[in-house]
């Protein structure tokens, strides 16, 4: 798929890089196969790639986070289903795997690659946070990944 740069600004410019990076990690990787997952990671940078996004004073949703969501979830066994993903006001993505009312997985990746996570299972409400450091996934978060999803 050949992309034509149309746009001119530098969130323009931005926007292409990040479609041509995902569409050439996708033709690499076999979890990248989800297109969903595509679409998610084209949406937030979309709609949260500039500052006051929400209205509000928020802070963009820079393309280096979303690529490292993307490499946080590549890096996840492939029987997890792909999260929701969403911007979050302070820059953060949020990655959420919910399975129903008394299961879900929120996880906030920073810039730094920090992970802050908040489980529900059953009764139990676990928190904490993580460094993602691109190479692979917290055993933190798979360990709750698992009990969340299982």
């Amino acid at each position: 798929m050949t992309t034509t740069v149309t746009g001119v600004s530098s969130a323009a410019q931005v926007l292409h890089r990040v479609r041509t990076e995902v569409t050439k990690r996708e033709q690499q990787t076999a979890t990248f196969s989800n297109f969903p997952l595509h679409d998610q990671l084209i949406d937030v940078f979309e709609e949260c790639g500039n500052d006051g996004w929400d209205g509000d004073g928020s802070i963009q949703v820079a393309a280096h986070t979303l690529m490292l969501g993307k490499a946080l979830v590549e890096l996840l066994p492939l029987r997890y289903r792909t999260p929701d993903i969403t911007g979050h006001p302070d820059g953060h993505v949020s990655l959420e795997w919910y399975v129903n009312t008394r299961r879900l997985l929120n996880v906030s990746l920073g810039p730094s690659g920090t992970l802050h996570w908040a489980a529900l299972v059953g009764s139990e409400d676990p928190r904490g946070s993580c460094h993602f450091y691109g190479d692979t996934a917290p055993a933190t978060l798979l360990y709750w990944l698992g009990r969340v999803c299982g």
